[in-house]
């Protein structure tokens, strides 16, 4: 039996608060497009391109999926328990934007209000086509609900926390790994292939059943921030060759059934010189305060604060460029944001990451992240990677 994904009574249970939704506000049925959306309420993961997909919620009758026809038989696998109207091809003689409204009167979705996630189908590999909504807008009632799904992923339940916690357990092997096999000389794909490499192989040897979703379910690396270039916070890969005196911002996580932690830390090639230590020991110090801050019942804006604080007090709040961090689980980056602009109050359930940083241009780039879970009197940190300076230095 495989333990590392959401059962399907939780699916239902999902599904369930949309039905409550759609009677609370007298729809007859909900139009949900995004892949990342679908995948929530059902366990269906898919590989989005031009063909266009959905996933028709009546409040009543069963749901189904519309799909292109080369997925099908994947969803008879995966999804048995749904039904589905197949089209052909994209974009075909009869565009599927018509099928899908053809399916629609046929079912008598458009004798009622109609909830919509979105006004189409999601673009992804090159799909156009008409707006849903201007084809129905002469026969049918519709609503636009583009919050409804991001806000019930907000609120993780016990399934997710349990897959988040697991994809920390492996994401800080992997980082483990990372830093034991960086070396001077080394480029930053040998050793990120090396150290994620191993700890999926080894993720894949504890977890008995788990199915990955991709080649290497474990990963860390340094995405280019090394050196001088440690000052961009969203550099990319340059195959950047390690050496003496460099500072390296590095990232770690791993993917268990599409849910995601987070694993950042700022280490060094050699001492530290004065000035890197007092700029790591600034981070860290706003780090610290922004970790004491997380609690239930505090906006999101007060976190933010307890670490714009530390900066300013030190002199070092013009070396920001970002908050102090977002929600995570599904996506790396999720609302709420820990930003000194959003005011939405904490909850239980609610999964952050916490990566206050400061960057000198040409210099360097100071951050930590750790992925936090805010729980009904505090908070738990599930990345207890070392994070003082002296544990940091290679």
């Amino acid at each position: 039996m495989n333990n590392y994904t959401i059962l399907k009574e939780n699916h239902l249970k999902r599904i369930e608060k949309i039905r409550y939704f759609q009677e609370m506000n007298e729809m007859g049925s909900m139009l949900i497009f995004s892949p990342i959306s679908i995948f929530y309420l059902t366990g269906y993961h898919f590989i989005p391109t031009e063909r266009p997909i959905a996933f028709v919620l009546p409040a009543l009758d069963e749901p189904w999926f519309f799909v292109p026809r080369l997925e099908q038989e994947h969803l008879i696998e995966k999804i048995p328990w749904v039904g589905r109207e197949i089209y052909f091809e994209y974009p075909d003689e009869i565009h599927p934007a018509n099928l899908f409204i053809k399916s629609l009167r046929e079912h008598k979705i458009l004798d009622e209000k109609v909830g919509m996630e979105s006004t189409t189908f999601s673009a992804y590999w090159g799909y156009k086509g008409p707006l849903l909504t201007d084809l129905i807008a002469k026969e049918a009632t519709f609503e636009l609900h583009s919050a409804l799904i991001p806000e019930m992923r907000k609120i993780k339940d016990e399934e997710e926390l349990r897959l988040i916690k697991i994809s920390a357990k492996y994401g800080d092997l992997a980082h483990h790994l990372l830093q034991e096999y960086t070396a001077e000389g080394k480029n930053e794909v040998q050793v990120a292939l090396q150290a994620s490499t191993e700890a999926s192989q080894k993720m894949m040897s504890d977890l008995e059943g788990f199915v990955p979703r991709g080649l290497l379910p474990a990963h860390a690396g340094y995405r280019g921030q090394i050196g001088e270039w440690s000052a961009i916070p969203h550099s990319v890969i340059e195959k950047t060759v390690f050496k003496k005196g460099d500072v390296l911002v590095s990232g770690a996580s791993a993917n268990v059934s599409g849910y995601h932690s987070e694993l950042e830390r700022t280490m060094f090639m050699g001492s530290p010189s004065e000035k890197q230590r007092r700029y790591f020991d600034v981070m860290k110090k706003a780090q610290d305060a922004a970790l004491e801050a997380f609690k239930p019942g505090i906006p999101c804006s007060e976190v933010d604060m307890a670490s714009i604080r530390v900066f300013k007090e030190e002199g070092m709040k013009h070396l920001t460029q970002h908050h102090t961090g977002h929600a995570i689980g599904m996506e790396g980056h999720e609302a709420p944001f820990l930003d000194i602009g959003v005011k939405e109050i904490i909850q239980p359930g609610m999964v952050f990451t916490c990566e206050p940083g400061i960057y000198e241009y040409k210099f360097g780039g100071f951050r930590h992240s750790d992925t936090i879970i805010i729980t009904e009197d505090g908070s738990e940190l599930i990345t207890p990677y070392p994070r003082e300076l002296d544990r940091l230095i290679i």
